[in-house]
């Protein structure tokens, strides 16, 4: 008897200690699991950028990254299009973003009219926009080259600070207490 109330606790506790190991910050995992709901699939080639593990797949002309550290947390977001093929680009973005950060439809559009990013994308920004939020830094960049948008967790580094210059102000929008806790 004393062996089987041995197993069972045993048993319990690897349960509890496996279901404690997904929480808590995003992966590259959640990440694809809510960008499939929103209907992207791709296939993710991994390799290493720095010190970080660079997940790459290819949305149509767009080419979506996950940054992820060591440890599996997700820290930055990027999607990249080039030359003048962005159609489609605002929904995909929308979409990562929305994935990445939890933000709701509304909130997206707020960041989004910061950095402006619409339907139509205009043919050159003139230089890199920023916007932050409580957790989260955007930059957003587009020329005749092409453009990206960047979405980088503050989360995971909080001393760290978005790089800008004396001159630059740097847009910061609050949701309020409805900003989602989890990344």
């Amino acid at each position: 008897m004393k062996k089987a109330i041995l197993l069972f606790i045993t048993i319990f506790l690897c349960l509890v200690s496996a279901s404690c190991m997904r929480m808590g910050e995003r992966d590259s995992l959640d990440f694809l699991s809510a960008m499939h709901k929103c209907g992207y699939r791709c296939v993710v080639e991994e390799t290493q950028s720095g010190e970080l593990i660079k997940e790459s797949c290819y949305v149509g002309n767009f080419k979506l990254s996950m940054f992820s550290e060591d440890n599996g947390r997700l820290v930055r977001v990027s999607v990249i299009y080039a030359g003048c093929e962005n159609a489609g680009f605002a929904e995909l973005a929308s979409a990562a973003v929305g994935a990445f950060c939890g933000f709701d439809s509304k909130q997206v559009e707020s960041v989004f009219s910061v950095l402006g990013i619409g339907d139509v994308l205009p043919q050159d920004s003139g230089d890199v926009l920023r916007c932050d939020t409580k957790w989260y830094g955007f930059s957003f960049s587009c020329d005749e080259v092409g453009g990206a948008l960047t979405v980088e967790s503050y989360r995971s580094r909080p001393a760290s600070a978005p790089d800008v210059t004396l001159n630059t102000t740097v847009p910061f929008i609050s949701f309020g207490s409805s900003e989602k806790s989890s990344s």
